[in-house]
């Protein structure tokens, strides 16, 4: 699973940056009409861009999935003893399975749909933009379940703390230190 969330992750990345590059496009093509007159406009951009933000949000939460970086509250977990804890984090794999399952159901739902719909600007099937979401619903699947098993078995997976914790904890011990 981690070379697949590796590609996973390059991918997320590489359709954030083509967002950037579409909206910056977007934006030139309209400072260059405004400035100089020139009858040049990217209306397909906005689309694309909104399209690879779809995409990057499915993706990039299924790698979040596998990292264990979901949004969750803690502090719970944090207060119960540990094998209490581990069925809770158990659960939590098991409701965010059932939620993955049920995104894509709704999005093989959609593709059937979106065969038939046609894009605006770019004029083509929205089951493409649908089956990213499809794509990146069945890696969550993938990771959830993967997690969840190591949860069942009990295997020490590395809980990496968030950067903001990292560094109030650098600034605990700078200060601690110049006490």
């Amino acid at each position: 699973m981690d070379s697949v969330n590796n590609v996973a992750e390059k991918c997320a990345g590489l359709l954030l940056l083509g967002m950037i590059v579409t909206i910056s496009v977007s934006v030139f093509a309209r400072l260059l009409y405004t400035y100089t007159g020139i009858p040049f406009s990217a209306p397909w951009a906005e689309e694309i861009a909104r399209y690879m933000m779809v995409g990057s949000v499915f993706i990039g939460g299924a790698v979040a999935a596998y990292h264990l970086r979901l949004i969750g509250v803690d502090v719970f977990i944090s207060l119960v003893p540990e094998r209490l804890a581990r069925w809770l984090r158990l659960l939590s794999h098991v409701l965010t399975l059932a939620l993955a399952l049920l995104l894509v159901w709704k999005s093989i739902r959609l593709i059937e749909l979106g065969l038939k719909q046609w894009s605006p600007a770019m004029e083509m099937p929205m089951a493409y933009v649908y089956s990213l979401m499809a794509a990146g619903c069945l890696l969550m699947c993938a990771n959830t379940l993967t997690n969840a098993v190591k949860e069942l078995l009990n295997v020490e997976s590395p809980q990496r703390e968030s950067a903001e914790m990292e560094e109030a904890m650098e600034i605990k011990n700078s200060v601690e230190g110049a006490l």
